[in-house]
């Protein structure tokens, strides 16, 4: 039986984390045996198939006892302390030469915390296919793969761009160690393209899964007038924006709201916007909803004000269930990538709150156009169906 294991940092609540547990559900109905690896503490939010064994490789991690019935804990035969040499470099490099010793200090944190316990994990399968998500995952991964047999695959689902500063120590350690990989898959072309110092690594496109099942029919009728986004409050949903081109809409059609469904260390900061523009009554900052697609089914709009995405989550939600969809074109390509302007959903430009309040009117008073909008966005159902999107992502890993 062909063995996959895949790396990430745990099955907490995300986007990719859900995309994970499909493709490894879908793995393990295929007669492949499936581990994944976490390296952060065991948490899991998600249906898992009993079949997908869960191993944790973090040395000392918090558990609950619920994860301590699923989850399997690795112990490292060994693991390197700091030596005494590396500690004089770095006291060096810390007082003459910032930067390497900002690289030189991330690199050893790697090699200690996940690095060495996941080379001894996968020591102990050396005919397994790996693949890992998410960058410090596909870092760590990278790094252990050395001298080891395994085939390996690394998943990068964000504009890379942009995700951290350009002096960033991660952004050398892709550099330096992300050619180790024999092949990487990305959401969109933008992400595959930025990607021009791995020339000899094989890429593929694979678009995310979208599970329809569970999801309300395309509503028919006179929508609310309410406009929604659900996303995690984040820096880079820029969701200021939103609220910014919102207030403009206001003035000309006071009778609409907005709502904004979602947790996040910018919920404070919004709602300080929100007070300053005094718009209390009309936006509102709403914690997220397991019921979320029937809560807005049949609202009239889900705008997405992102400065960088792959592709969003919630932006195929909304469209799977009808909503007309204004988006902005952000940097990660995904936005673009599904929605045709005009045809199943409208896009603007980044950070122009004019432009998004414009096609927000657009939308509003164009009801034909609104329909034409929702009509076409529910066919995303079809094109990005789990059994279609999961049997790419498979033939990508064997190589196929």
């Amino acid at each position: 039986m062909k063995q996959i294991i895949l790396v990430l940092h745990s099955l907490a609540v995300g986007g990719a984390e859900r995309h994970i547990t499909t493709f490894a559900n879908y793995f393990v109905g295929r007669d492949f045996s499936v581990i994944l690896v976490f390296l952060d503490d065991p948490v899991v939010k998600f249906e898992i198939d009993p079949k997908v064994e869960i191993v944790c490789i973090k040395q000392n991690p918090k558990l609950c006892d619920d994860d301590q019935n699923i989850v399997r804990l690795f112990k490292a035969k060994k693991t390197v302390k700091t030596g005494l040499y590396k500690k004089i470099k770095l006291k060096v490099l810390s007082l003459f030469n910032r930067k390497k010793y900002n690289f030189v200090e991330k690199e050893l944190f790697f090699i200690n915390n996940y690095v060495l316990p996941l080379k001894w994990f996968l020591r102990e399968y050396p005919d397994a296919i790996v693949v890992s998500f998410m960058t410090i995952p596909n870092i760590s991964t990278m790094m252990a793969v050395k001298n080891l047999k395994n085939r390996a695959l690394f998943c990068d689902f964000n504009d890379m761009s942009s995700e951290y500063p350009e002096d960033s120590p991660i952004n050398r350690l892709r550099e330096k160690y992300y050619k180790r990989a024999d092949a990487a898959i990305f959401q969109t072309q933008s992400e595959r393209d930025y990607y021009t110092f791995l020339p000899q690594v094989l890429k593929y496109i694979v678009p995310n899964p979208l599970n329809s099942c569970g999801l309300p029919k395309r509503f028919e009728g006179e929508r609310r007038k309410e406009i929604v986004n659900f996303c995690r409050l984040s820096k880079a949903k820029n969701l200021p924006l939103l609220i910014d081109a919102f207030t403009l809409l206001n003035k000309d059609y006071p009778e609409y709201t907005l709502s904004i469904y979602g947790e996040g260390s910018l919920k404070e900061s919004l709602l300080e916007q929100i007070a300053s523009l005094n718009l209390e009554e009309r936006v509102f900052i709403r914690d997220f909803d397991l019921n979320i697609h029937s809560k807005i089914v049949d609202c009239a709009m889900f705008v997405s004000s992102s400065d960088r995405e792959g592709i969003s989550n919630s932006m195929l939600e909304a469209m799977a269930v009808g909503l007309p969809c204004v988006c902005t074109d952000c940097l990660g390509g995904g936005p673009r990538m599904m929605i045709e302007d005009g045809e199943n959903g409208l896009l603007v430009p980044m950070k122009d709150a004019n432009a998004l309040c414009l096609a927000m009117k657009k939308i509003i008073e164009n009801p034909a156009l609104a329909e034409k909008l929702s009509q076409n966005a529910v066919k995303i159902r079809e094109r990005l169906e789990p059994e279609k999107i999961c049997g790419q992502m498979l033939s990508a890993i064997l190589g196929e």
